[in-house]
């Protein structure tokens, strides 16, 4: 169970999530902006990592992180959608340098919710085809700034969430219509964030040595009982994954997808050259979220992705205290399945486990989330011995920032930062325990995983 010795480890987050420094550079609001409950916190104010990155970055660096994936916010560096701000394109000029001064290799998600909240006012967000024309924009203009040092480039974080029914399209900018049906609704916004990711792709293709990585949340749905009826729905339900994946790397809508949107008669409205487009630019590699399975039965929904994600309860499994059940063994089943299906390169860009801590003496004694990583990572070692060809591993949130929703008491980070959801504090940094066991299994490409220390 050896890993590649050019193996990634790291971390991921947000802009919004973490930056601060709300109104910097001419940024406006954005329509991740819409996300926060009232009881929490809003996303103004952050980590104020706009302000301490290097700090943050030096912490990462004494991990011994190798990675780094980030999001750049389009309300910063453009916040009306349309006119660039060159203080704001500066300051990620200066957090990317200091990233790889610190040893990182970037990874640049392009959308992660970070849409400038006037596109979604003016044109209702991807469902506009002018705002696809904006992103692309938006999108060659980074890569042409940052690609002669990002190589690796996210177009749409956790892309397939765009065609999960219930999700919240606010996420993309767009509202259903009064007079389109919802279904043909989100299928015209699938199509328009296909179309804008194959335009990302043909750009990052132009760069010396860049990669398109093409991203899903990943969660399998396992069927509830023996019953073949029960087994189909968990097919059927994982079609909307499955569609995406094949996009990325065959260039072409699933045919059960087709097939099903013709029979429904809700195919979307397409531009002649679409369909050539999706061809000719595909993923280099594929690259997933994972923190839980859920399970289906005949007839029901398994999963609702609107806000906090709930699922159907799997009596076998163990669950955080937000819900979110704690399957590791299917996280390898998964990794197998997508390898043998599409054998691209695959990793694991965002996986990590919520909870309230306690800061007790400077540090937090952080066991669960220790070995909510560390069976994850004994999972994707199995997958690589079992031949699939994983290139790498990113904590979500390796330093507490707020949740989507704007809650900071669910800290996912192996830094623990100084603040609540109403009180901003000193925003001052302490490791944790999990800060010494990830930079042990680090320090030994994950072959030490024990949690001795």
């Amino acid at each position: 169970m050896v890993l590649r010795k050019d193996f990634f480890w790291g971390g991921a987050v947000t802009a919004h999530q973490s930056e601060g420094a709300y109104e910097a550079c001419g940024k406006k609001p954005a329509v991740c902006d819409l996300f926060p409950k009232p009881e929490h916190s809003d996303f103004k104010d952050g980590i104020d990592s706009f302000h301490r990155y290097d700090e943050d970055f030096g912490l990462f660096e004494e991990m011994g992180f190798t990675s780094y994936r980030f999001s750049i916010d389009w309300s910063r560096v453009c916040p009306d959608g349309i006119h660039f701000s060159e203080e704001g394109m500066q300051f990620y000029d200066d957090f990317i340098d200091s990233m790889i001064k610190h040893g990182m290799e970037p990874m640049c998600s392009l959308y992660h919710f970070e849409m400038p909240l006037s596109l979604m006012e003016q044109y209702n967000g991807f469902y506009s085809r002018e705002v696809v024309d904006m992103f692309v924009s938006y999108a060659y203009k980074m890569i042409d700034r940052y690609g002669d040092r990002v190589k690796q480039w996210i177009s749409f974080n956790e892309q397939n969430a765009i065609g999960i029914k219930g999700s919240r399209k606010t996420a993309y900018g767009a509202v259903c219509p009064e007079d389109v049906e919802e279904q043909m609704f989100i299928n015209q916004l699938v199509h328009h964030t296909f179309v804008a990711h194959a335009k990302v792709v043909e750009k990052v293709h132009t760069l010396e040595n860049g990669l398109a990585l093409g991203m899903v949340i990943y969660i399998p749905h396992l069927a509830a009982t023996c019953n073949p009826l029960d087994a189909l729905e968990a097919m059927n339900q994982m079609t909307n994954n499955d569609m995406y994946l094949e996009m990325f790397t065959y260039g072409e809508y699933s045919a059960y997808m087709y097939a099903k949107m013709q029979k429904e008669n809700n195919l979307p409205i397409m531009q002649e050259g679409d369909l050539e487009l999706f061809k000719k630019n595909t993923c280099d590699w594929l690259t997933l979220s994972y923190y839980f399975s859920t399970i289906a039965s005949d007839g029901k929904m398994s999963v609702e992705m609107n806000g906090n994600a709930k699922t159907t309860l799997n009596p076998y499994l163990k669950a955080s205290e937000w819900g979110w059940q704690i399957d590791p063994v299917t996280l390898r089943i998964g990794l197998r399945d997508i390898y043998a299906k599409y054998r691209l390169p695959v990793a694991v860009v965002e996986n990590g486990f919520g909870m309230r801590d306690e800061l007790v003496d400077g540090t937090v004694q952080d066991d669960d989330r220790i070995n909510y990583m560390k069976y994850h990572i004994e999972q994707i070692k199995l997958a690589v011995a079992e031949g699939v060809d994983c290139r790498g591993y990113l904590m979500w949130g390796p330093i507490d920032i707020l949740s989507s929703q704007g809650e900071m008491a669910k800290r996912y980070g192996t830094i623990y930062v100084n603040r609540s959801d109403k009180d901003l504090k000193d925003g001052k940094r302490y490791k944790k325990k999990s800060f010494y066991w990830y930079k042990k299994v680090i320090e030994t490409n994950g072959k030490d995983l024990e949690n001795n220390l």
